[in-house]
């Protein structure tokens, strides 16, 4: 009863500040749609736009994942997320809610990570622990250089792979067997609290222009390339609303034209072949939002294809394999093993 009276004066004071929490144990959410589960956790209006999961076909349906925060995040909130992920210029969005979810275990631990709500056709089945990838070794001394970059360049065998230098989800759905985190109990409860997000410091002009830092010296050694900054921009907006009419037109399930490989980087697209027959991924550039940025990192979504028919869906950011897999050569180490990749196992579709 003291639990419940403490909860209740903290959702109170949450509500007194413009703010909104919402919890729910994970029994009393099996069998929702994502958009209950969501509106139960935030009292997000149905109509509001949700997220793509990271979809898989499996035993003739179709699974779908979400981590908490990609399913309670707001439109602002998913924007701001993929500025980040491109170094793109991050709106205020004056008025958005920050939102932070977690899972509460009795006696109401914070558990470390973002759970995963598991769906099969629609319906919650599980919650989900993270997947995990798996310990690094400890970093040799600075001093031995060619060890130390070796070592930042070694990648952490995750769920995504049976084996490292394979594309993600080669050996099909093996990777729920590897995915080492287990179903949460029904008993434990999900958090989503939301606040108005801080108000930005007032900048404040120095009397005195301070003398150049080490950035200033290399935006003004980069100075010269700063031309090609209004293309890169054009082409990542092209991009951003092509490569999202592409994905909103996928779906697990759906065979494509046998020639999609042949002309793929015509549309956005790059095909990524296997050595086991019939297999590959096809990686969807989203493009970026305004960048100042010469680097010009982009979003992008994998496509695992199968004797022409799309088996699963992984946007960017969300509970699947991230295109950095692609990068990853058969030691584990990141680098260019594939085309697209770039310097230190940076993808770039």
């Amino acid at each position: 009863m003291r639990e419940r009276i403490g909860l209740a004066a903290a959702l109170a004071l949450l509500s007194a500040t413009g703010a909104t929490a919402g919890e729910a144990a994970i029994g009393e959410l099996i069998g929702l749609t994502p958009v209950e589960v969501r509106a139960r956790l935030t009292g997000a209006p149905a109509a509001t736009p949700l997220t793509r999961g990271f979809e898989v076909a499996r035993d003739g349906g179709t699974d779908a994942y979400f981590t908490l925060d990609d399913l309670a995040a707001d439109p602002a909130a998913l924007r701001r997320r993929a500025a980040w992920r491109t170094h793109g210029e991050v709106s205020s969005d004056a008025g958005a809610p920050v939102c932070r979810s977690r899972v509460v275990a009795e006696p109401r631990d914070l558990t470390v990570g973002d759970p995963v709500l598991a769906f099969r056709d629609g319906r919650l089945t599980a919650v989900l622990r993270p997947a995990r990838p798996g310990l690094r070794p400890p970093a040799p001394p600075h001093e031995n250089r060619k060890a130390y970059e070796r070592w930042i360049r070694q990648a952490s065998l995750g769920p995504f792979q049976a084996r490292f230098g394979q594309l993600p989800l080669e050996d099909g759905v093996g990777f729920l067997g590897r995915w080492e985190a287990a179903r949460l109990d029904g008993s434990d409860r999900l958090l989503v609290d939301c606040a108005p997000p801080p108000a930005l410091p007032a900048v404040v002009r120095p009397a005195k222009r301070p003398p150049l830092n080490e950035s200033d010296m290399q935006g003004l050694a980069l100075a010269p390339f700063a031309i090609r900054l209004p293309a890169i921009n054009r082409d990542r907006a092209r991009a951003r609303d092509r490569g999202a009419a592409t994905l909103a037109g996928l779906s697990v399930g759906q065979r494509l034209p046998r020639d999609v490989g042949l002309h793929a980087r015509r549309d956005g697209l790059r095909w990524h072949g296997s050595a086991r027959p019939g297999y590959g991924v096809l990686t969807v550039d989203l493009g970026g939002g305004k960048t100042r940025n010469l680097s010009d990192m982009r979003d992008a979504a994998l496509v695992g294809v199968e004797d022409g028919v799309v088996r699963w869906i992984s946007p960017p950011g969300g509970a699947g394999p991230g295109a950095g897999l692609l990068c990853v050569d058969a030691e584990g180490l990141a680098g260019t093993p594939r085309p697209g990749c770039q310097g230190w196992g940076i993808y770039r579709p």
